[in-house]
């Protein structure tokens, strides 16, 4: 069986780092960052720019029949929205110090006798929840995300953990649920939603929109 990691001695050279970001983290948000993209002079992420962050695939979908993405659709749709989310922040400067959702699915299959599923973290109890800064995991979800986040030789997960769409009359808008969490203490250190325009149809290249959201967050477009 593949041994985990061992990642205390990289943990303990970037803890310097990792306690400044906290603090400056703590010091730009909230206890619940307002939803969209951030609309301060400074991406509210951006302490983490540089850190070593594992961006997991999106976990879940709530809609309807009547919601712009459905069931039957959600697997591809989910899929492309990952990659999305991945090239805005690879555009965006952070390249490879980030591990992006293609890269966790690869390593996942590579350890599958030590690694669960990455589409199904243990999220679920999470679905149509309210969560906020300092919330523990559940503990499913505490429990994979630790072994995930160790292979890739990390701290720090980006979970977009649930994508909602939400109307009003005939319009509807997307809403991706973020939150980042640090694996090790298995608690929420900052949620959000990256929410796209409200239309009364679909937008062409919705993954492309709400990637470039969730990449406001963390670098501020040019």
């Amino acid at each position: 069986m593949p041994k985990l990691p061992d990642v205390r001695a990289a943990a303990a050279a970037r803890s310097a780092f990792a306690a400044l970001a906290l603090c400056v983290l703590a010091a730009t948000l909230s206890a619940q960052t307002a939803p969209g993209a951030p609309t301060g002079p400074a991406a509210p992420l951006s302490p983490f720019a540089s850190q070593r962050i594992i961006v997991v695939p999106v976990q879940m979908l709530r809609g309807d029949s009547a919601s712009w993405v459905t069931a039957p659709q959600w697997e591809r749709f989910r899929r492309e929205l990952d990659d999305s989310i991945g090239a805005a922040l690879s555009d965006r400067g952070i390249g490879r110090r980030w591990e992006y959702a293609s890269g966790v699915v690869r390593q996942s299959k590579l350890n599958s006798l030590y690694v669960g599923d990455p589409y199904a973290v243990g999220a679920q109890p999470l679905r149509g929840q309210a969560y906020k800064v300092n919330d523990r995991m559940p503990d499913m979800m505490s429990q994979n995300l630790r072994t995930i986040v160790a292979l890739g030789d990390a701290r720090y997960a980006l979970v977009p953990v649930e994508l909602v769409f939400e109307r009003n009359g005939a319009r509807q808008r997307a809403v991706l649920r973020l939150a980042l969490v640090d694996a090790r203490t298995t608690t929420f250190m900052w949620v959000a939603d990256a929410v796209s325009d409200g239309a009364a149809t679909m937008p062409a290249g919705l993954a492309g929109i709400l990637g470039q959201r969730v990449a406001d967050f963390v670098v501020p477009r040019p």
